[in-house]
């Protein structure tokens, strides 16, 4: 299907405002400019001519979450994310955003993370760790755990994310170990890197499409079933952005609810919380992948010590966007920590790696990734 043009995007929008109550940034911010429709009013004013690009309306621009909230809403149907991501690439293409941001991306995505691991292991120690947001760092060594037989046929190739993999392998550690419990061969080749969605999101294509052939490379040199991702960005990515025909990609939830759906949980997962636990929706699974009822499957079997939070709150991490609009992801996060107090939560398990860093390195109660709650 031919991409939408800005024109036939703004024909579609009926200005009805809808797409506001869905929007975290609009939610924080209370103005126009920063409502969905008031991007897609922006995108065309610069489009046809009446206004130019400048460094304002290209910061509005970015102040956007690409969490698919305003997709899911809009009863016209109109693709508000791909406008972003399209629009942002046709602005930038890598060359005009800020240097912080594409620090940043390098730093948190890239290469030299890779490189200087220690750098950031140790400005985690000074007062730059909350400016920079640097999390408390494990220290698993991933290469003990890669299985790379290139003869073997794996059940699953297991994509563990520039998060988990930089910030907290001992998670990948773990998420491999439930895998193999389940009776399955796992597959964590190296070479891998990552997904790119953070480049492609800010604009910067180019590097996307680099990411991506490397990736695809990896994938084509191993033989698996399915490949399984512990963050919704990633399955976004890899479904809507690569070319993986004959390829199933599942998050991690969402495999286990379909072919383990009776994996032993931990009994005594809930039993320190002063309160019950709570589950916090990642917006990619909920918004764009449709995922609500996979990990809830699970937590219900704790019974009355889960209680459920139906409100959708994004958590204000987005990536960069922390980094790039701290007071409006702040504006964000005290929306969902006044819904957790008003549920009295006592811990909170999310299934995204950023929504965990966010909330974990942010709130006052226990923070769990959601393949803690399985028997180890």
């Amino acid at each position: 299907m031919a991409e939408k043009t800005i024109t036939e995007i703004a024909r579609l929008c009926a200005d009805c405002g809808t797409c506001q109550s869905a929007c975290p940034v609009y939610g924080a911010e209370l103005s126009e400019p920063n409502s969905p429709r008031g991007k897609v009013n922006l995108i065309k004013a610069v489009d046809d001519g009446r206004l130019k690009t400048n460094a304002n309306n290209r910061a509005l621009l970015y102040q956007c979450l690409v969490c698919g909230g305003c997709d899911q809403a809009c009863p016209n149907g109109v693709e508000f994310t791909s406008m972003m991501i399209n629009y942002r690439n046709r602005i930038s293409s890598g060359r005009s955003i800020p240097w912080l941001k594409k620090l940043l991306l390098f730093f948190y995505q890239g290469f030299i993370l890779r490189k200087v691991l220690w750098l950031p292991r140790l400005l985690a120690r000074t007062p730059l760790k909350k400016k920079l947001f640097l999390p408390s760092f494990q220290n698993t060594d991933l290469k003990k755990i890669r299985g790379h037989d290139r003869s073997k046929s794996y059940d699953v190739l297991l994509f563990p994310g520039c998060v988990l993999t930089y910030f907290y392998p001992e998670k990948i550690a773990g998420i491999k170990a439930l895998l193999e419990k389940q009776g399955l061969s796992v597959l964590l080749p190296p070479g891998l890197h990552c997904c790119g969605f953070p480049y492609l999101s800010q604009g910067w294509g180019k590097k996307f499409s680099s990411l991506k052939k490397k990736n695809q490379a990896v994938f084509r040199s191993f033989r698996f079933q399915y490949i399984v991702v512990p963050c919704s960005t990633g399955v976004l990515a890899f479904k809507k952005y690569y070319d993986l025909p004959g390829i199933e990609i599942f998050e991690l939830s969402e495999f286990l609810f379909k072919f383990r759906p009776d994996a032993a949980l931990d009994p005594d997962f809930a039993k320190p919380f002063p309160g019950p636990f709570t589950y916090h929706d990642p917006c990619h699974n909920l918004k764009s992948l449709k995922l609500q009822r996979e990990a809830r499957h699970f937590l219900e079997q704790f019974g009355d010590r889960y209680r459920d939070d139906a409100s959708a709150l994004c958590c204000g991490f987005g990536g960069i966007f922390k980094v790039g609009f701290p007071a409006t992801s702040a504006r964000i996060l005290d929306k969902k920590t006044d819904k957790l107090d008003e549920l009295g939560a006592g811990a909170l398990v999310t299934s995204c790696p950023g929504c965990y860093m966010q909330l974990k390195e942010s709130l006052p109660i226990p923070v769990y990734f959601f393949s803690d709650i399985f028997k180890k």
